[in-house]
């Protein structure tokens, strides 16, 4: 796709996710007014942003441990650095150039001969943040059983999210076999296909946890965390906006809004986001659910430009090698 394409496509996202978000206004899902309670509410905002970074701090955490197996070595300091920058790409900078490409191009910087595996993993730890995104509804539906039983609707979510989940478990565990990697078909496709190559190191790069399993169980542990930590973000927001609309069943419905709000059909989800916040909350007996998705982008925003600084720094290494960096500990 040439540059003009890339651009023009960029502001076309951009303003389905502007038309969407205006129409949610004009249709009574979006209040405005009920905004202003992230304002009058300070301390609830003040707790939200402490939350906020921590979920960074356990996002840079995630990719750090799937690294280790690997040979890499990601200082806590760095990783979190690369999450920030992401997220002031994600948040402020709607268009073509995602926080995940970013966090890819950076993670990469200054290793050449094993970007494709770099990359890879950086993949793998968004791959293992949506299984787990998946998974925290279906954990936390046992504490709140009549939410299935209210609404055919939202019963045929709750299936339909655990179909994925299920499919992305078993995807996982057919990279892990041995069976497979040596299929036919499996060396077909590394020797002819234009990007084989490139298909052999991705698919060696995730084979390779086999005997490394316990860095992606603690990955998705991990992802439950960060996952819950948003999860609250969101709830404090639909606490400072709807006061009197809060209810702790808010925890199943909303991680399954904030994977709609990561389709890729607008930038950051800008407008789908807030509509299937606001039908999922509806469908769960609540109003509130579209200000709830905008008072945690309006936070979120709030931290962004840590992000920023992140990234005037200049270009540096944040992935080394592990073993040459214990050499020159050594030396």
């Amino acid at each position: 796709m040439s540059s003009s394409r890339k651009i023009l496509f960029s502001i076309l996202r951009t303003v389905i996710g502007i038309a969407l978000v205006v129409y949610l206004w004009r249709s009574g899902a979006i209040n405005w007014a009920a905004m202003a309670g992230l304002a009058t509410q300070w301390k609830i905002t003040l707790a939200v942003i402490v939350l906020l970074l921590l979920d960074a701090a356990a996002i840079g955490w995630r990719l750090r441990v799937l690294l280790d197996p690997s040979g890499f070595h990601l200082p806590m300091l760095s990783a979190f650095r690369l999450t920030m920058i992401g997220v002031f790409f994600n948040s402020c900078l709607p268009g073509a150039t995602g926080g995940d490409l970013v966090k890819i191009y950076y993670a990469t910087e200054g290793n050449p001969g094993r970007r494709t595996a770099v990359g890879t993993i950086v993949l793998l730890d968004r791959a293992a943040g949506m299984f787990a995104l998946m998974l925290l509804p279906l954990l936390l539906l046992p504490f709140f059983p009549e939410l299935p039983e209210k609404s055919a609707a939202l019963r045929a979510v709750l299936w339909v999210v655990a179909a994925i989940a299920a499919v992305t478990g078993v995807g996982t565990l057919m990279c892990f076999s041995e069976r497979i990697r040596r299929s036919a078909l499996v060396e077909w496709a590394i020797r002819r296909l234009p990007l084989g190559r490139y298909i052999g190191i991705i698919y060696d790069t995730v084979h390779a946890y086999r005997e490394h399993p316990a860095p992606l169980f603690k990955s998705v542990a991990i992802s439950l965390a960060a996952h819950m930590l948003a999860v609250s973000v969101a709830m404090l927001s639909a606490l400072a906006t709807h006061p009197e609309e809060f209810s702790w069943k808010m925890c199943v419905i909303i991680p399954i809004g904030f994977a709609a709000n990561a389709l890729p059909v607008t930038p950051g989800g800008l407008g789908v986001g807030e509509a299937a916040f606001d039908k999922l909350f509806a469908l769960a007996g609540l109003s509130g659910g579209a200000e709830a998705l905008l008072g945690w982008r309006v936070l979120t925003i709030l931290i962004s430009p840590l992000g920023l600084v992140y990234y005037l720094q200049g270009r540096r290494r944040f992935v080394h090698d592990a073993e040459a960096k214990a050499g020159a500990a050594d030396g």
